[in-house]
């Protein structure tokens, strides 16, 4: 090709190239091959380099293992107050309240306020759940509809000067049931002669408590369900004549 030809060819060329706006004034036929044109749209993922895959980052570790919030509760390890097999009396001055004699334990225990909230100060400290000491003795027993109990989670307490193994709970009156206690001995009769610390059938905060026992190590003993009561009146239970 001498240089007059090229000439023409590069005349040519730009001749019938086409513009910025030749190129958008096109319809909508052509939108993906004008984006390309002007650099507007994206290099398509399958033309793009691998993305290296990222390496899940690890749940980070409580910095304070004594004091660890589980799903809105907290699992703390202190001095508190066990009341799940305590007997109780109603209050003289407020049937809203049952005051109920609980031991109290240093071990780790789940409740829903901080464990800066119910910390013991001198004589005074809080109510938790906890199975730290159940042992081969402790049962389940299911008190039903018609029977009042106490709400013990979270209340305050007052340890006994003369007894610092024993403090005195101000727990919340419940009118109906059904409940669960780990006390009353399997006998369900007493679950309407007297008030029980208890829980609802749902246990609430076991879960959390479950899962911070999991988190320290430790394991948790569940005491078995008492049998069933057998009814008055049936061949078992009624004495034979002569």
């Amino acid at each position: 090709m001498n240089g007059l030809q090229f000439d023409l060819a590069t005349m040519h060329l730009a001749q019938t190239r086409p513009s910025r706006r030749s190129v958008l004034g096109r319809g909508s036929r052509g939108l993906a091959a004008i984006a390309f044109a002007l650099g507007a749209w994206p290099v398509p993922r399958a033309m793009a380099a691998p993305a290296t895959p990222a390496t899940p980052a690890a749940s980070p570790e409580p910095s304070d293992m004594n004091a660890i919030e589980i799903d809105g509760a907290w699992f703390c390890n202190q001095t508190f107050a066990l009341c799940t097999t305590a007997p109780c009396e109603l209050s003289q001055s407020d049937p809203s309240i049952a005051n109920c004699r609980c031991v109290v334990e240093e071990a780790y225990a789940i409740g829903f306020k901080s464990c800066t909230e119910r910390a013991p100060d001198g004589l005074s400290l809080h109510s938790n759940f906890s199975t730290a000491n159940v042992n081969s003795a402790f049962s389940i027993m299911y008190c039903p509809d018609d029977a009042a109990w106490a709400n013990c989670l979270d209340v305050p307490c007052e340890i006994d000067p003369l007894n610092p193994a024993v403090a005195t709970c101000q727990c919340e009156m419940v009118a109906q049931g059904p409940s669960l206690t780990f006390g009353g001995g399997c006998d369900i009769s007493t679950c309407t002669s007297m008030i029980w610390s208890a829980a609802p059938l749902t246990y609430l905060g076991l879960a959390q408590y479950e899962a911070g026992m999991a988190m320290v190590n430790q394991q948790i003993v569940i005491p078995a369900t008492c049998p069933p009561a057998t009814p008055a009146g049936t061949p078992a239970s009624t004495p034979t004549s002569a």
